[in-house]
């Protein structure tokens, strides 16, 4: 029942702020333990790859109507207003209040990603054409994998230390065969 002063309809609506809120964090809870999934992750790699094999080729054949420099940019156009886009979600239309300090504490090569997708893009739209979608995905890949465990064993760029032991070396030479084949046959 309300009363005059409408303290009962004060408590109600404190009842409903108390319970969106507490299914916001449960719902974070939720998408973060999906995120600690090893399981999951892998199914979001395995996304990726047919992502990025399918970017080369879908990029080299727009490159063929607008030219190879115009279809970087529609590109890298599309892939800022998706990213904005997932940005905006993720931060659910509000940025952080500290952004701008968050900003001024990155390393200078932090800020070089994008120089390098550009690179990675302008490089499947140049190769894709003349070596086919499966020889150039194989040799990104692999160099991808090659410098990545660089990367782990130097701990570059502030990712954590693991070694490249004996049979991460055997695995890099079985990938250089799978390029010579690939590429081969």
């Amino acid at each position: 029942m309300i009363h005059e002063n409408g303290s009962h309809a004060t408590e109600l609506s404190s009842v409903k702020v108390v319970s969106r809120q507490s299914s916001v964090r449960s719902i974070k809870q939720k998408r973060m333990s999906v995120l600690d999934n090893v399981f999951f992750c892998a199914l979001l790699c395995v996304i990726g790859g047919v992502a990025t094999a399918s970017q080369g080729a879908i990029n080299a054949n727009l490159g063929r109507y607008t030219g190879q420099g115009l279809s970087s940019t529609v590109v890298f156009c599309m892939g800022a207003v998706t990213s904005c886009i997932y940005f905006l979600i993720e931060v659910r239309g509000r940025p952080p209040a500290n952004l701008s300090l968050m900003v001024t504490k990155a390393p200078w090569w932090a800020w070089t990603g994008g120089v390098l997708g550009a690179c990675f893009v302008i490089i499947t739209i140049l190769s894709v054409p003349r070596l086919g979608s499966g020889t150039t995905t194989a040799i990104i890949i692999s160099s991808k994998l090659v410098f990545s465990c660089i990367i782990d064993h130097f701990s570059m760029f502030g990712i954590p230390y693991r070694k490249y032991t004996i049979w991460r070396l055997l695995a890099t030479v079985g990938l250089i065969g799978c390029v010579a084949v690939i590429a081969k046959f």
